[in-house]
Parts: structure tokens; sequence; C-alpha cells
């Protein structure tokens, strides 16, 4: 199957947005305790919706798998993309490194699902690595690898890993109460994180409109869109989404952060848009006798 157009234009719009407020927000609170009360509130309103909506909740072996899940994908990747901010990295950069995830997560699904990756996605995962590298390849170069740029690498890792291990041991599982549970998981690890930061809140105004945009659009609506997108077309499919994601958020920086995008921000939009139809084809899974068939969530 591939993935609706409304979820993948959500999915680009989400983490584009989130790429520029999160540059925005290490400049007036801290990163972690932001990103703990993100969790903490979503996670609440989320579980509201989930009981009103009277959503399935995962129980026994299939609870764990979704918790472990969660920490990757929330946990993990908001502590290294994050402190990797407060580090100096620029968003776009940012953008840059976690837009890697195809190609991070084809070389690793190929090898634990046992997917084929056909000519088409190849091709996709290499316009993919192109659109980045022309986007910001040479601020990548500058930046080097210093501790931010080890932290959003840390951000990438728990991102791939978990989409991965989530289309592996979560399937079938409802998608509102997966999400309550993933930030309720994630909130008090991310919370431990913010003890030990330093800096106090510089505009309480400006710091409780980004929190309430990364609630709402990000911590609901970009977890649900994101699962729903692993759940439609698989983590690979869902991961090359995030080719188009670096471009979008040069663009996006130009009226918000002030960055007047470049050609190579323009070419690799043009590009980035080839990945995603490229990497989002059909892609013809191995068969397993263990694989599960997927539930849609109700």
């Amino acid at each position: 199957m591939r993935i609706p157009v409304p979820v993948a234009i959500g999915v680009v719009f989400v983490w584009t947005s989130g790429y520029v407020l999160g540059a925005l927000a290490v400049g007036v609170v801290p990163p972690y305790l932001l990103t703990a009360v993100r969790l903490t509130l979503g996670a609440v309103l989320m579980g509201a919706i989930a009981l009103v909506t009277r959503a399935r909740w995962p129980r026994g072996r299939l609870l764990l798998h979704v918790c472990v899940a969660g920490v990757l994908t929330q946990a993990v990747q908001f502590a290294g993309v994050y402190g990797g901010l407060q580090a100096g990295v620029p968003a776009a950069v940012t953008a840059l490194v976690m837009a890697l995830n195809p190609v991070l997560t084809a070389v690793l699904v190929t090898g634990l699902l046992g997917e084929r990756v056909g000519r088409r996605q190849l091709v996709g995962l290499a316009l993919g690595v192109l659109s980045v590298i022309a986007v910001l390849g040479e601020r990548v170069v500058e930046v080097g690898l210093d501790a931010g740029s080890l932290l959003t690498l840390i951000g990438l890792f728990g991102f791939a890993v978990g989409g991965i291990y989530q289309q592996r041991f979560c399937v079938g599982v409802d998608v509102r109460a997966a999400s309550t549970v993933q930030m309720a998981v994630s909130a008090p690890i991310v919370g431990v994180l913010a003890l030990f930061e330093g800096g106090t809140v510089q505009d309480w105004t400006g710091a409780g409109l980004i929190a309430l945009w990364l609630v709402l659009i990000n911590a609901l609506f970009g977890t649900a869109v994101y699962f729903e997108a692993v759940r439609r077309g698989g983590a690979r499919r869902a991961s090359s989404l995030f080719s188009v994601v670096p471009a979008m958020t040069a663009i996006a920086a130009w009226p918000v952060l002030g960055e007047v995008p470049s050609l190579g921000a323009v070419f690799g939009l043009v590009v980035g848009a080839a990945a995603c139809a490229l990497g989002t084809a059909d892609i013809r899974p191995v068969p397993r006798r263990d694989r599960v068939a997927t539930v849609h969530p109700g």
C-alpha cells in the first residue's frame, strides 16, 4: 500500500515546523524542560481522547513493545535533536541529518525485516541523499562531528530504529492508545535530563505559545500521523518522506528565522519531492510465516 497524500503532507509539515520552532524554542526555554512538558501534556490530552473514543489499549508483551518503540522514537529522538539544537546545531542542519533516516532505515530494514529494495527505491534513496547534500552539505562539513552533531545522530538512530521496531512488533496496535503510552513513558526520561540542564525560561509568553504548538501539532497530530504513515506504508516508505524536509525547513526559515534560502535549497526541494515519489513506491516484502497483518485502529 502507498501512504495517502494527506498523511504524507502532514508528516512533512509537522517535522518542518518542529525544526523551525525548535530553533526558536532553545533561545527562550531549556530544551529538555520544554520537551518534557510537551510529552506530558501530549500524553494527558491523547489519553483523554483515547478514553473518550474507547481506544483499545495494548497489554502484555504488546504493551512492552509499544513502550520500547516509544522510548526510541520519542525520548531518544527528541533528547538528541533538542540537545543538538541547544549545542548550536542549526535547524536546517538538524533537518538534514534526520533526513538521512530513509538511508539508515533502508539498510536496517532490509536485513531485519527481509524487505527487498527495488530499483525505484534505490533511485529514491539516492535522490534523497542528493537533496539533503544540495541543501546543506557545505554547512555539515563546517559543523563537523562536534557534541551537537553527535547528539543529533543519536536522535537519528533512535528515530530510525524505533520506526523499524514499531513496524515489526507493534502491528495491530491502536494509534491513540499507543501514542498515549509512548509519550507517557518518554516524558519521565526526558524529565530526568531536564533536571541536569542549565538555563531558565526567558520568555514565558513565547515559550507558552511554542509549547502549545508542539503539544497540539507535533506531539498529538505529528505522532499520530507518523504512526499512521508507518502503519500504512511501512518504516521505509514513511522514512522516505523526510527527504523533502530539509529543503522545506530551509525555505520556512526564511520568514521565521531570517535565513534566505539558497539555490541549493530550491534544488533540494525538487529533488527531495522526486525522492519521496520514488521512495514511497510499492515495496514487495519477502514472505514471512510470522508476519502479522496490520489491523486498522478503531
